[in-house]
């Protein structure tokens, strides 16, 4: 009789178990892999995309150790390209006075004052060094209008102007005709702040000695150390840099050989805060 018992209850128990199990797999074990299936996709997702960027259709083959050495490359780019444009802002970079001028408050009475002093500075110093300044150039400085929307930029254009000029007569070019600012300071900043250089161009039409001309040329985009330091002519530490943007020479006569009457437009910037 006991045996019999014992064996109904076993046969009782397997059943009971089988149904425990079922019960587990359906409550426990089929939702947690469903959730596991479910984490996965965004992983393999990623994995495809990752194989897809390296240009690998096994994706099973990723190479780890040469994306980690790719990343550290690039790390090393990336502070490369950020030194650099650290030097190329430091070497665009107005003078501390004109940037603190253009971030105060635009003051009509002070700009006027300070063109004035400029251009009487500037035609003592073409007298010293026995170069013509012709009356067009002095009516090419930049002025305030109606439709000069951002009238701090008038201060970098005057530094810029002074710049080429006073470098011109450093270089003692033989006459100076005519100063223009090809586009007027019309354009507001944008909005987004995208743009992070403003440019500025001059053109000045000017005649010389062809050894003149080339120191004037070579001297553009220096600072003033380093004009000194190339033995080119003198000039302020913080002379503004000027690229060459377009440039047209033609000989005078055939009596004055040596003498060219240059086009020259340059490009100056200014770096936006």
């Amino acid at each position: 009789m006991k045996i019999q018992l014992r064996e109904y209850q076993r046969r009782s128990i397997v059943p009971l178990a089988g149904v425990a199990l079922a019960t587990y797999y359906l409550m426990v074990f089929a939702p947690v892999r469903n959730r596991a299936t479910g984490l996965d996709a965004p992983l393999e997702k990623a994995w495809r995309r990752l194989a897809a960027s390296l240009e690998q259709t096994n994706i099973m083959a990723i190479d780890f150790l040469h994306i980690t050495n790719q990343l550290v490359e690039t790390r090393e780019e990336l502070r490369i390209l950020d030194d650099a444009k650290q030097k190329a802002k430091a070497r665009l970079e107005l003078a501390a006075t004109v940037r603190a001028r253009m971030s105060g408050p635009f003051e009509l009475v002070d700009y006027e004052n300070e063109r004035s002093k400029e251009m009487d500075e500037l035609s003592r110093l073409a007298k010293q060094q026995q170069v013509t300044i012709e009356p067009a150039v002095l009516a090419g400085f930049p002025e305030h209008t109606a439709a000069v929307r951002q009238p701090g930029m008038l201060w970098a254009s005057l530094s810029l102007v002074d710049g080429l000029l006073r470098s011109a007569i450093q270089c003692k070019v033989a006459t100076i005709h005519t100063l223009e600012m090809p586009l007027a300071l019309t354009n507001s900043a944008p909005a987004d702040g995208a743009e992070l250089l403003a440019e500025i161009p001059l053109q000045m039409e000017f005649t010389g000695a062809a050894g003149n001309v080339s120191r004037l040329l070579q001297s553009l985009p220096l600072r003033g150390e380093e004009i000194r330091g190339a033995g080119l002519a003198e000039s302020p530490s913080d002379k503004p840099v000027m690229f060459i943007d377009r440039l047209l020479l033609r000989k005078q006569s055939p009596e004055k050989p040596d003498e060219v009457r240059v086009v020259l437009r340059v490009i100056g910037f200014v770096v936006r805060e």
